[in-house]
């Protein structure tokens, strides 16, 4: 039995040495059979350097130069702001851009903001800061930035602060200055019951009893002082009544108002006679 696997063995080693140009070797198994299995041929990945200029259009190349050296057309800035409310003036300083007369051309309050910054300095005492800015088209516009400190217990909260800024009005196109003082005061004196007080002190850069659009304006800072009454009458309504004094520089006195303000889910929105 030796001898014939050896024999067997030296053809396959003969036929082996014949076929090794042919794409198959014979191979002797377990149980003495020749088998012819296919010979493993090396196979290489010829892969190339992949770059992002292989992936990039060839036609949006020419658009993209044009992108990187285009240069914004500068203009010239004025001094005072002209009765067009061109922003080219220093009332929008420092806030312009090159892009700003295309803005205007889509809205004269494009540029317009209110920003406000809040800090809880600790369980009785916040800070507020606020930086705004108004167009009203034909009627003026202001500029201001507000800082307040807010000190409230269980039942009372007192709020003060200064506010300062620019303002312009059809009367006067080259922006003035303005400044003031502010103080409201609120107590709970029941569940239901809360009352308030205010006043306001205002400082105006120009005789005010000559600009009829600051006075009639009520969106401008006026010298005020007043009171109101607010009823709870469930978590999401209140209404409330008071009276507001306010100073009208052209009569050189005191003007009342009378206030009546409703208030949903926390906030009062207020009109009055």
């Amino acid at each position: 039995m030796r001898i014939t696997l050896i024999i067997l063995s030296l053809i396959c080693l003969a036929l082996g040495r014949a076929n090794a140009q042919s794409d198959l070797s014979l191979v002797l198994d377990k149980e003495g059979k020749i088998v012819a299995i296919p010979k493993p041929k090396p196979f290489e990945l010829d892969i190339q350097d992949v770059s992002e200029l292989d992936y990039t259009p060839k036609g949006s190349r020419p658009v993209d130069l044009q992108w990187l050296s285009f240069q914004p057309e500068e203009y010239s800035i004025h001094m005072e702001r002209p009765m067009d409310m061109n922003v080219l003036s220093g009332a929008y300083r420092p806030f312009y851009n090159v892009y700003t007369p295309m803005l205007m051309e889509v809205s004269p309050m494009a540029l317009d903001f209110n920003e406000t910054y809040l800090k809880h300095v600790n369980e009785n005492v916040d800070f507020l800061a606020n930086g705004s800015q108004y167009t009203w088209p034909g009627a003026g516009g202001m500029t201001t930035f507000t800082t307040v400190v807010s000190w409230h217990n269980d039942r009372l909260r007192i709020t003060g602060g200064g506010f300062g800024g620019r303002f312009f009005t059809p009367l006067n196109p080259s922006p003035d200055v303005m400044a003031g003082l502010h103080l409201h005061v609120s107590y709970e004196a029941t569940d239901w019951l809360k009352l308030h007080a205010w006043g306001d002190y205002v400082f105006y850069d120009q005789a005010q009893e000559k600009n009829a659009y600051l006075i009639m304006n009520p969106f401008f800072y006026h010298q005020q002082v007043g009171g109101a009454l607010q009823f709870k009458v469930s978590d999401n309504f209140s209404f409330g009544v008071g009276a507001n004094f306010q100073y009208n520089p052209a009569r050189r006195r005191m003007e009342r108002q009378i206030m009546i303000f409703p208030g949903f889910g926390g906030r009062d929105f207020g009109f009055g006679f």
